[in-house]
């Protein structure tokens, strides 16, 4: 195998756009599968996963290969929801191609714009299919103009529908200028070109040939002398154009009745551009300076791992791009981010479900490598002696958490193991335990990405949990001084008793200031080696506050004076009397809630501008300022916790998809008396219903 002879390109689309029934159908037309395999009826050899084949969409990233002229072409399907876009960005990052997807009645929809975001910031040669040209309403002329519109893009149609919607019947090849229609096998028949389209064919023709020229100077001098090309020199010209990113050829037909495919076939071995054609990938040393890796075989090996997979029987499986070098069935990588060393074998190609042994991956190749002990997605391998480090892209960020409750006591016990391998093979999951309230937390990118994740737990690990959104964090603190507190402990038992008297000063202290303790006894009324004991009772009485058992925070005690008695009194006295006597002093310096307050950015279209401030002001929120940034409005808002657990779907909602943000936690605020007056009654409504 050559690496002059390899492709590899990404599917890029929204979800329902036909994207994995494409992947199906050129598998099927390459031989590789006898059967077409189909996502509604759950035949896909790609959505394998019961998650998948339960909800009819893509959860995560399948990888194949086929044959086709003499080429090897290796691909990566990943999700097309925006909960999975951690997914789609980890896959486009190690492809060299993208071939985005469309369907044709609804080209461009927000995730379209989201992932097709991530080619950019890649920068890689892209070509573009407008499937599904039989649907009602289907329009190729509608859907080329909304691709230029949304994704500003040059698109460029190598292809052209005959017939429209249910009537389609093929397409036009417009380099080669020949027709074809296709059996329910997807095999093509030459046909003559219609007439009603002919003088469309040939103004679309003459524009092709002017892109093709327009990317070679010699191409253009030729074109300019005799204002033709050869579909070689047009093939030459084009591919050139997509190498740079110029502009997007567009070809067109629909899976479901196979029209199309293989000349779209054709368009990935003559259009996109071999590793070799790509060039060399950037990366770093060890030294964090700027080096490169050529696509060479003789080349030092470099791989980087897009993603993880955890199989109950093969273990940890490192899916893996092969960038330089040839890597051999078995050996030793260097993982230079973790600094360890990687001993393998068994090396792979994946193919979708399952995997074939392989004796070595060359650049530009999709591997698999099992039981890797330390190597995560997103990792580096490389030759041991030829260290380099290609620098993960940055992914999405958690924007819902909910909290999760095992079922039984035994879910209790195996949940610690199952987060764990799940969370190797989603990087953006993010777990953890809220130390105040016990809850195990998890966050992900949204809804659907949390309901897939609790599902994969149960089947595959067997551990069932329920959901609910986190306990809301809230504080207690004073708004007003008590000078004078004293409180006396004393306990007779028979034997020795217990006595300890302690006076305090109670004082609020500024938002976000903790706890003060200071000690200011004069004389010997108290020996100071019961000081400790003071503190530590006053500290333990702060864990529950008065009004709904929340820590209090922002005081300050002053231990001033008090009496004790030389047989009777203890550190364990002492503690009791100081947390009475603080219990006691705080009932009578106003006590209130406080809540967590959000600091928000959120990113929208100017269009819905209103509409989200309107629902920030719903929320008890803040507009703090907005400024432009592109296309989108930035508005910077705070917000309390409490109004913006489920953002992420409320935001979704307000605005179609468009809508993101970013929220971390600001500071604490008092709750306005009428919500703080709910929220005690809740929280004695739930402790009595407990003690029930």
């Amino acid at each position: 195998m050559a690496v002059e002879k390899i492709r590899n390109f990404v599917f890029v689309s929204q979800s329902g756009s036909g994207k994995t029934s494409l992947a199906e159908a050129m598998l099927y037309l390459a031989g590789v599968t006898k059967k077409l395999g189909k996502v509604d009826d759950g035949s896909s050899i790609l959505d394998f996963e019961p998650e998948e084949q339960n909800r009819k969409i893509t959860v995560s990233t399948s990888c194949h290969h086929f044959s086709w002229k003499k080429h090897d072409i290796f691909f990566l399907d990943p999700p097309g929801d925006d909960n999975f876009n951690a997914e789609a960005k980890m896959a486009i990052w190690a492809a060299d191609n993208a071939l985005v997807v469309v369907e044709a009645t609804d080209p461009v929809k927000v995730q379209t714009e989201k992932v097709f975001a991530f080619v950019r910031e890649f920068g890689l040669p892209c070509i573009a299919f407008v499937n599904k040209l039989d649907r009602e309403n289907a329009d190729f002329e509608k859907a080329l103009k909304i691709l230029e519109e949304r994704l500003e893009i040059r698109p460029v149609p190598v292809a052209y529908p005959i017939g429209k919607e249910a009537d389609l019947k093929g397409i036009v090849d417009l380099i080669a200028m020949k027709a074809y229609t296709f059996n329910e096998d997807g095999k093509p028949s030459g046909v003559d070109i219609p007439e009603e389209i002919s003088p469309r064919i040939e103004e679309l023709r003459a524009n092709l040939i002017e892109y093709a020229a327009e990317s070679d100077d010699e191409l253009l001098e030729k074109f300019l002398e005799e204002g033709e090309l050869s579909p070689e020199e047009i093939v030459k010209g084009l591919k050139r154009g997509i190498l740079e990113g110029r502009f997007v050829p567009v070809s067109c037909g629909a899976v479901a009745k196979m029209v199309g495919i293989q000349p779209l076939l054709d368009l990935i071995v003559n259009f996109l551009p071999s590793p070799v054609e790509k060039g060399p990938r950037k990366g770093k040393d060890l030294e964090g300076k700027e080096t490169t890796r050529e696509p060479n075989v003789e080349a030092p090996v470099s791989a980087i791992v897009f993603k993880t997979l955890i199989d109950p029987y093969a273990g940890r499986l490192s899916f893996c791009r092969v960038v330089s070098g040839t890597l051999p069935a078995e050996g030793t990588l260097l993982n230079p981010g973790r600094e360890v060393k990687e001993k393998y074998a068994n090396l792979a190609v994946p193919e979708g479900k399952g995997s074939k042994p392989i004796n070595q991956a060359l650049p530009g190749m999709l591997c698999v490598i099992p039981k890797l002990a330390e190597t995560a997605t997103g990792d580096t391998l490389c030759d041991v002696d030829h260290p380099v480090i290609f620098p993960a892209p940055e992914l999405p960020h958690p924007v819902l958490t909910y909290a999760m409750h095992p079922k039984s006591r035994g879910d209790e016990e195996k949940i610690g193991a199952a987060l764990a391998k799940i969370q190797q093979e989603d990087p953006c999951l993010q777990v953890t335990r809220d130390e105040e309230s016990r809850e195990i937390l998890i966050s992900g990118l949204g809804q659907i990405h949390i309901e897939t994740t609790i599902e994969k737990m149960a089947r595959k690990y067997g551990v069932n949990v329920d959901l609910s959104l986190p306990k809301i964090p809230y504080r207690e603190t004073i708004k007003s001084a008590k000078q004078g507190v004293i409180y006396r402990h004393k306990k007779q038992t028979g034997g020795r008793g217990q006595f300890a008297e302690v006076h305090f000063h109670i004082f609020p202290l500024e938002r976000g200031a903790g706890f003060e303790f200071v000690e200011t006894l004069v004389g010997m009324n108290v020996p100071r080696n019961f000081v400790p004991a003071v503190e530590k009772g006053v500290r333990q009485a702060l864990e529950k506050g008065p009004l709904a058992g929340f820590p209090v925070v922002d005081v300050k005690v002053q231990f001033y004076d008090g009496k004790s008695h030389e047989v009777d009194s203890s550190d364990m006295a002492f503690m009791i009397a100081a947390s009475q006597c603080f219990k006691k002093g705080i009932q009578e310096c106003q006590p209130v809630l406080l809540e967590p307050i959000m600091e928000l950015e959120i990113e929208v279209p100017e269009e819905v501008m209103g509409d989200v401030i309107g629902d920030l002001n719903a929320r008890r929120g803040r507009v703090l300022g907005m400024e432009a940034k592109g296309k989108v409005q930035v508005i910077k808002a705070q917000a309390p916790l409490a109004e913006v657990q489920r953002y992420a779907l409320d935001l979704n909602a307000l605005t179609a998809g468009r809508g993101t943000f970013r929220m971390r936690f600001s500071h604490y605020e008092e709750v306005p008396p009428n919500i703080a007056e709910k929220i005690i009654a809740e929280v004695k409504q739930a402790e009595e219903a407990e003690k029930k």
